[in-house]
């Protein structure tokens, strides 16, 4: 084992030399923040810098009848759940009693916008980049990562009833989507034979990027967002290096095929520190990536508008 060192550090300085700098893409770059609760104000920082996609890992504790977020069980601070670090957060921005930034457009625009017709063949990147009424939607991605999402995923509905009673949440009804300004989306642990099953939902789910032919029921009107592991990908060489060319093929064809199935693409599991990062989102984008799964704000700066 430790004969490998000298090599992974002569890896990893040929990776810091060839690190390349951000490209600006011809399209709207979509950003989702990764982990957001670890940042000293979750949601509204990722909002400040224009990312809209908030992340929360949750931990159901049956006690205390909440959600917990934290990345692995003993780093849970009782302080900090899903209502108070993204719920809350959340719908304080859509009722613009957070931000001005958020005031002059209205979440109801969404509804009240000629072009939002509900739609059995959702076009979902243009819903996230464009919005409707000049708003881009806002969208929370839920991990189940108690190992109890048959159970605990009733709390995940319960808990969305003020953005229901707003009539703020996209939905699927009569086999369509109605967009609203705020999309849920499940992963992880959330159980997907029990969403699948409801014919009127107002919750999606993150389905397998590069395996969407695994499921007959993998569609777009269930899977707004499809992700994967950056290192899982054939040849990724862990990202400690730029993207190689053999590599390159593998993101290709399963970005082709998310697009295939009128969903969008994310990559997550990109080292937030690694030299050859901006190689990888470059790659990623050239390759038409619609989501950068981002740790460091300063990403969402380098490649925004």
């Amino acid at each position: 084992m430790l004969a490998l060192l000298p090599v992974l550090g002569t890896a990893f300085a040929a990776a810091v030399a060839m690190a390349a700098d951000p490209i600006k893409a011809n399209r709207t770059v979509l950003f989702h923040s990764h982990n957001d609760y670890v940042h000293q104000r979750s949601v509204y920082d990722a909002f400040d810098h224009d990312v809209y996609s908030y992340e929360a890992d949750c931990w159901w504790n049956e006690e205390a009848q909440k959600f917990y977020v934290a990345h692995t069980a003993v780093s849970i601070d009782p302080s900090k759940t899903l209502q108070t670090q993204t719920l809350d957060r959340v719908l304080k921005i859509m009722e613009g009693k957070y931000s001005d930034k958020y005031k002059s457009s209205d979440p109801d625009t969404f509804l009240k916008d000629p072009a939002n017709k509900p739609t059995s063949s959702p076009d979902w990147y243009k819903y996230y980049s464009e919005g409707f009424g000049g708003v881009r939607p806002l969208q929370v991605v839920i991990e189940i990562k108690s190992g109890d999402g048959g159970s605990s995923w009733k709390h995940i509905v319960e808990a969305l009833e003020p953005f229901r009673q707003r009539g703020w949440l996209t939905k699927f009804e009569n086999g369509k989507i109605h967009y609203g300004p705020l999309i849920v989306v499940g992963t992880g642990g959330t159980p997907f034979n029990q969403m699948i099953s409801q014919s009127k939902r107002d919750y999606f789910y993150d389905c397998p990027l590069g395996s969407l032919d695994s499921n007959s029921q993998y569609s777009s009107t269930i899977c707004p967002i499809a992700s994967r592991s950056y290192v899982d990908v054939p040849e990724s060489n862990l990202g400690l290096t730029p993207p190689p060319p053999k590599s390159v093929i593998h993101y290709h064809d399963m970005i082709a095929q998310a697009h295939q199935y009128q969903t969008t693409a994310r990559f997550y599991g990109i080292l937030p520190a690694n030299a050859a990062k901006y190689d990888d989102f470059n790659m990623l984008l050239q390759q038409g990536a619609d989501w950068l799964n981002i740790d460091w704000f300063e990403d969402a700066e380098a490649y925004g508008a």
